[in-house]
């Protein structure tokens, strides 16, 4: 087995934290290690995520769609990671060279990792971390930031989707970039629910409100409404996780082989519409009104 994949490197991350973790992960003790926005809690995630190839690759294709975004911007552009947890974007974007980001989140334990993480890579001078929810960003001005980024669900684990949004976009310069991606589909949660034989689940989510006590499920066009009323043109709503695997494959040797080809795939097909019922949705729009000179750089 490659060295650099082997679950071993990442125990540090569960040190002390005294689980069985034998079994598949949705059968960890999580509550050991609650509340969910604990430091623990996001060491065991970034575990998790470390060790089972399915999380490795949805970081992996968020990231490929944020370097995409980002082609030839020069290193100075002001960017939000809103909502970005243990660093999982904001570190890359700072190995890559981006100087100045706002790394921003809810939770004062995930933020705690994700500075451990950025003093071990050497790139803390890259990044303001702020904790912060994106409801409420009143500590921005408007027009602040030429890219916000909301990965990982943020628009559906937030609560309140549409508010999320237009905070995103109003603190936005015109003619800046929003995107955000990981966000819950309706339509793909019904056919997971319906695969795994979940009647009960498959009814709410189809005829009630389809909302669980964590997140949001929206429709493509649902979306898409929330997206243009905040402001933004030019909005593209796209699939994403269409080619990872389930989630019972650990990190192996053929690992490399996978992420070339899932992000090779993802990045090919993510506007196909064939796919918007059947995964998570991606949403990127441009703020409305004329993109200013930079002048202050």
């Amino acid at each position: 087995m490659n060295i650099k994949y082997h679950r071993d490197n990442y125990k540090y991350l569960i040190e002390d934290l005294e689980l069985d973790l034998s079994d598949h992960w949705s059968r960890w003790d999580w509550k050991k290690v609650s509340p969910w926005n604990s430091y623990d809690y996001a060491r065991l995630e970034e575990y998790r995520d470390s060790v089972v190839m399915t999380y490795r690759l949805y970081n992996l294709v968020g990231l490929a769609h944020v370097m995409r975004i980002l082609k030839d911007s020069p290193p100075d552009v002001n960017i939000l990671d809103a909502g970005g947890g243990t660093g999982r974007k904001a570190i890359p974007l700072a190995l890559a060279g981006f100087s100045r980001i706002t790394l921003m989140d809810i939770s004062s334990g995930w933020l705690r990792l994700a500075r451990e993480k950025a003093q071990k890579y050497k790139v803390l001078n890259n990044i303001n971390f702020l904790l912060g929810n994106v409801l409420d960003m009143s500590e921005f001005e408007d027009n602040t930031f030429d890219f916000v980024f909301g990965m990982g669900g943020v628009v559906s684990y937030c609560g309140d989707p549409a508010t999320a949004l237009k905070e995103m976009t109003r603190v936005l310069k015109p003619g800046g970039r929003l995107f955000c991606d990981g966000i819950h589909n309706r339509l793909g949660g019904m056919h997971f629910l319906a695969q795994l034989g979940f009647l009960k689940e498959l009814k709410e989510l189809a005829y009630n409100t389809g909302d669980s006590d964590r997140y949001r499920n929206l429709s493509p066009e649902e979306l898409q409404e929330m997206a243009v009323s905040s402001g933004l043109e030019r909005v593209e709503v796209g699939s994403e996780f269409m080619f990872c695997p389930n989630d019972s494959l650990t990190i192996n040797d053929d690992t490399p082989e996978w992420e070339a080809v899932v992000a090779d795939l993802e990045l090919k097909h993510y506007r196909d519409p064939r796919f918007l019922g059947t995964c998570n949705l991606l949403l990127e729009g441009v703020k409305a009104g004329e993109k200013k000179i930079r002048t202050e750089f």
